[in-house]
């Protein structure tokens, strides 16, 4: 097949795929639960679920609330909600390289082949872009509503379309991700000029009423949290010193990273679990930065800016964060991307270059991806040894919502959020010592299973990889 038959089909590959991926993992077992962000968002769509069939109102929430919302209506379609939120997440990345390649058209509407080959291999086949889109998390739907409003930014801007889509899609993003609003807020900025420089009070007013529809869960559902809801703590600890600082000490603990948050940030432009040829396309923005940066790029750019400047001052480090903005980084680097593929030794060897670049993101993807699979299956093979022991106290630590998530009946009790000194003969623990002592080192993790471990006779259980045991308490010594 042509590859200008398969541009035909462009919309179905950059669907179909991800949902072919979905189904493989499906069968094999793979959920999508990973993480204990994964968890936490099952358990929240399940208690909107009961909240639409009982009244019972599910609460508060740390995050924004449309994702499990969404999720939640889609657990009433199918019957499952872990099924449900999976879906999302893959049908999220799907709409998420539709929408780049129709913006990419929008600004370079003649190179609608090398358009459609950028989005597939280095946006839809990224590492850990297409990781994110296999995953029960709200990373990709975040991710998606960022790309929607950048795509009608440009359109509107270009194309002299309804600008009240900006303000409509900006909104969506912030109901899944309340640092989405960094992202958008430039395009958001320009969108009200240019409002007020046309006085298109219609495009506002609509604008503004979709947004108010659209913000009805979170007010329905965080009305008694409205304050607690949007904060954060590391947002309240955000500092320009943790630009600079490669440890830090949070209520996550003490970690230490490779490099300080200001170059880890700005990591997403060189590394290869996004774009392995970020290093040459800065070169070319750097050389011919006068020709690339229109006004279009130039507002991708700031919002890129704003982004990993926002979060080198957050005092930790995931790669998870950078997802939402890699739709964006797609997009400035693509015209460096072109000038690349400009080159004789390239155009002589195109088909053969291009299956390379397929066949190395697929390896990369793999390796990347391998991380995840492990550790889902290992909570299914905690989740399946603990079962005989139900019924019991439990007092644990990290697996905690995946115990809970996976449907264990235990009498749950943190080790994370209290020094406990009601230990009783019988119970049970499950920690890692090894593993927590350095992170968690005079915090209550490690203060509890110092007690624990100094005042009782433990018998082990359980043991799993990576020194993963189920204690339980005999006797006081």
């Amino acid at each position: 097949m042509k590859i200008q038959q398969l541009i035909t089909y462009k919309f179905y590959i950059f669907l179909g795929v991800p949902f072919l991926l979905f189904f493989a993992l499906q069968l094999l077992g793979f959920d999508g639960l990973y993480g204990q962000d994964s968890y936490e968002y099952l358990r929240y769509t399940k208690a909107i679920q009961n909240y639409f069939t009982t009244g019972e109102h599910p609460n508060a929430f740390y995050w924004p609330v449309l994702y499990p919302f969404i999720g939640s209506i889609l657990g009433f379609i199918f019957g499952n909600v872990v099924f449900g939120l999976h879906f999302l997440s893959a049908i999220s990345i799907g709409i998420s390289c539709v929408y780049l390649y129709k913006t990419l058209e929008i600004l370079y509407p003649k190179k609608t082949t090398t358009n459609f080959y950028y989005v597939f291999t280095f946006g839809l086949l990224s590492p850990y872009f297409l990781r994110a889109g296999l995953l029960v998390m709200s990373d990709m739907f975040a991710a998606m509503c960022i790309v929607l409003t950048t795509y009608q930014f440009i359109k509107s801007y270009i194309k002299k379309t309804s600008i009240s889509y900006v303000f409509i899609f900006a909104t969506c993003a912030l109901m899944v991700r309340y640092a989405t609003l960094v992202i958008t807020f430039p395009m958001i900025i320009f969108s009200l000029y240019f409002v007020i420089k046309q006085r298109n009070w219609k495009a506002i007013i609509v604008g503004s009423i979709w947004s108010l529809i659209i913000c009805i869960p979170f007010i329905i559902l965080q009305w008694d949290n409205l304050v607690g809801g949007t904060s954060n703590y590391f947002l309240n600890a955000w500092s320009i010193e943790n630009y600079f600082k490669t440890s830090h000490t949070s209520v996550d603990g003490t970690s230490t990273y490779l490099l300080p948050n200001i170059l880890f940030v700005f990591s997403i432009l060189v590394h290869p679990g996004f774009l392995f040829f970020g290093v040459f396309a800065l070169y070319f923005i750097l050389k011919r930065y006068n020709v690339l940066f229109t006004f279009s790029q130039k507002i991708i750019t700031i919002s890129i800016a704003c982004y990993l400047l926002f979060l080198a001052g957050i005092p930790f480090q995931n790669i998870r964060v950078l997802t939402l903005i890699f739709p964006l980084v797609l997009l400035f680097f693509f015209l460096p991307f072109y000038e690349i593929t400009q080159f004789k030794l390239i155009k002589k060897h195109t088909i053969s270059i291009a299956i390379l670049c397929i066949l190395f993101q697929l390896a990369l993807s793999g390796y990347g991806f391998n991380t995840v699979f492990k550790r889902t299956f290992f909570e299914k093979e905690i989740a399946i040894s603990l079962q005989p022991y139900q019924g019991k106290k439990l007092y644990s630590f990290e697996y905690t919502p995946a115990l809970k998530g996976r449907g264990l009946n235990f009498d749950f009790r943190s080790l994370y959020y209290e020094v406990h000194d009601d230990y009783k003969e019988n119970d049970l623990i499950f920690f890692n010592p090894t593993k927590l002592a350095a992170q968690w080192n005079d915090k209550n993790p490690m203060k509890n299973w110092n007690h624990i471990n100094t005042s009782f006779q433990l018998e082990v259980l359980e043991s799993f990889e990576g020194g993963w045991n189920l204690y339980q308490i005999i006797s006081k010594k």
